[in-house]
């Protein structure tokens, strides 16, 4: 019979490096998951603000010189959660659907918001088009 008493210290390393490698596995996906979510909420936030422009821009008239073909509006900062996160601009351009009689005047309006977030830039658009 072997003598039996307990385990080796092969075996206890042996457990000790799996666990070890095991923790630094789920810390490290923690971080990227807390990364994802942070990524999601300034991107959702980004939306949010490309939105308020445009409903903002409907209570202009159509005639209104900065819905003029060719406009680009200076860059206005994005602010979420008290820290200028990146900017925020649009521009105006013609829209023309040959399959659409009528649509040659259109006005193309897109607001992007631009952001950059652990050295990544990001961006989000959302577009309108303006009947003459």
């Amino acid at each position: 019979m072997l003598n039996e008493r307990g385990i080796s210290l092969i075996e206890a390393l042996t457990a000790a490096t799996i666990s070890v490698i095991a923790v630094i596995g789920l810390a490290y996906s923690f971080g990227v998951g807390r990364s994802l979510v942070d990524r999601y909420e300034i991107a959702r936030a980004a939306m949010g603000e490309a939105q308020a422009q445009i409903e903002a821009m409907t209570l202009w008239t159509r005639t209104d010189a900065q819905l003029a073909f060719g406009y680009r509006s200076p860059s206005t900062p994005f602010v979420y959660q008290g820290l200028t996160r990146g900017t925020s601009t649009w521009n105006v351009t013609p829209w023309d659907d040959p399959t659409l009689p009528g649509s040659a005047n259109l006005k193309r309006v897109v607001v992007t918001v631009r952001w950059t977030q652990s050295a990544r830039p990001d961006s989000v658009s959302l577009e309108r088009l303006w009947l003459p």
